[in-house]
């Protein structure tokens, strides 16, 4: 058996990597690690960015993925996690910004609340809050 130690990062595929650059920055506040380019300079063709400790790659799609492709392959989806009291605001936000929801509602889990929705790109995301810890006053 092989033991893994953790994530070194996850790979996100984009179709268009300024708008998907924007988004991750400016909406979900990630932090731009590193950029790269193809070969000739030309394209940014990965972004390497942070979330907290962990690192998220975008990766540029060879080739556009169809937006309705998640009713086909089923909801495979990444989750980002924000605080329990940031929550609400965040879900908030996320709907006064006009970023596309999920056709689910905001779910709610004794392991945590969770809101679905879409980059720029189509790829499935959400936003996951660990349940309160209990006051210990």
């Amino acid at each position: 058996m092989i033991k893994t130690k953790g994530i070194h990062h996850i790979g996100i595929p984009v179709n268009n990597m300024e708008r998907a650059v924007k988004f991750y920055t400016e909406i979900l506040g990630m932090r731009i690690a590193k950029l790269g380019r193809d070969d000739m300079g030309d394209k940014l063709n990965r972004a390497d960015l942070r979330s907290g400790d962990d690192m998220v790659a975008l990766f540029r799609r060879p080739h556009p993925v169809e937006k309705n492709a998640l009713e086909e392959e089923g909801a495979t989806h990444q989750a980002f996690v924000v605080e329990p009291e940031d929550f609400e605001l965040a879900v908030k936000q996320m709907k006064d910004w006009g970023v596309k929801v999920y056709n689910i509602p905001t779910v709610e889990r004794a392991t945590g609340r969770g809101f679905y929705f879409f980059d720029t790109e189509g790829n499935l995301l959400q936003l996951y809050a660990p349940p309160k810890q209990p006051s210990t006053r």
